[in-house]
């Protein structure tokens, strides 16, 4: 009987020198596998659980705003650098031409609707806007689809003015108008119409 005793003893012993050796090496490891489960397990727990419960899903947009704000920019700001690295804006000799080229019914509509808007209202806002943008020496703007006029400031975006009834979703086809004007560099920029001119 003392014998086995002094057996079971032995192993604990033995057992515990083994552990104490080979624990140094293979924690690394389990710490590493568990880091790894949880940062790939939290953020799935998170969608799984707003996918499964709508309420959930304001809450998560709410605390996106609220971090971006807290790093000091704005949202329409995000968007923004997201989409300047897209650059696909063609010559505007060969824009015109192909877009007088590739124009439907549908299509001389719309552009119609464009032109009398441009013409009545637009044109004589957008000059009020840039004027006044030109006495504060700033030589850019950014226009949403609703009308609003946005300008870049060390705090995010300034709204600086308004186009009553502006066809945001021809936002090509004011491009094409603007730019033909002349004074005026315009190019679509995702959701925006980006304007640029010289002071």
């Amino acid at each position: 009987m003392e014998q086995k005793n002094i057996r079971k003893i032995i192993q604990f012993v033995i057992a515990g020198i083994g552990c104490s050796i080979l624990l140094p090496f293979l924690l690394p490891f389990a710490l590493g596998i568990a880091v790894n489960v949880i940062s790939l397990g939290i953020p799935l727990f998170v969608i799984l659980c707003a996918l499964k419960n709508p309420w959930a899903l304001g809450i998560l947009i709410r605390a996106r705003k609220h971090l971006v704000s807290l790093l000091g920019g704005t949202l329409p700001e995000v968007f923004q650098e997201e989409n300047e690295t897209v650059e696909t804006q063609p010559a505007q000799s060969e824009t015109a031409a192909a877009y007088e080229a590739d124009m439907n019914p549908e299509d001389e509509i719309n552009s119609q609707n464009v032109i009398s808007w441009y013409g009545s209202i637009g044109k004589e806002r957008l000059n009020q806007i840039i004027a006044r943008l030109n006495t504060k020496g700033v030589y850019e703007c950014w226009l949403r689809k609703d009308g609003i006029c946005n300008i870049r400031t060390p705090k995010g975006y300034r709204r600086v003015g308004s186009l009553p009834e502006y066809p945001g979703e021809e936002a090509e086809d004011i491009c094409r108008l603007l730019t033909r004007d002349g004074g005026v560099e315009a190019s679509v920029k995702g959701r925006y119409v980006y304007l640029s001119w010289n002071g």
